[in-house]
């Protein structure tokens, strides 16, 4: 017999940034080199600001200025890709059903305490899917 359960995750938060981010700086006083560390630190969008206040064009389609050889819309791409962590889940009981919070539980304490009680795991489904992929899935999520 297999068990269906439904337990809602909500996304919470998608883009937050990272306590962790690189933050770059210039060696001289170049236009070019301060549109990179911009480029980097705030992102491709700020550099193009006050790239246009300096009469210097930065395209969003094809090269034009590179930084430490690499183009200056790859670096803010890639500093903006390592600023953004993972987004935050929030799981939550749909029901009071036995099975909702056997999916709890084993989010909360791990499989053993629901082998203890239904033997065989495999017959509980949790969002539809098997209770050990829920928990990979959502083990870090809050509760």
């Amino acid at each position: 017999m297999k068990t269906q359960l439904i337990l809602a995750a909500a996304l919470l938060v998608s883009t937050t940034v990272s306590a962790q981010s690189n933050s770059y700086f210039s060696k001289d006083n170049k236009i070019e080199s301060k549109l990179c560390v911009l480029s980097a630190n705030e992102g491709f969008t700020a550099a193009r600001k006050v790239a246009a206040q300096h009469g210097v064009f930065l395209s969003r389609f094809s090269s034009s200025i590179l930084c430490n050889g690499e183009d200056i819309r790859d670096i803010a791409k890639k500093e903006t890709a390592s600023k953004v962590t993972k987004a935050k889940v929030e799981v939550f009981a749909k029901d009071a059903q036995q099975e909702t919070q056997l999916c709890l539980t084993a989010l909360k304490q791990g499989l053993a305490p629901v082998r203890q009680k239904l033997g065989n795991v495999d017959s509980l489904k949790c969002n539809g899917q098997t209770v050990t992929e829920f928990v990979k899935r959502y083990q870090n999520a809050a509760i």
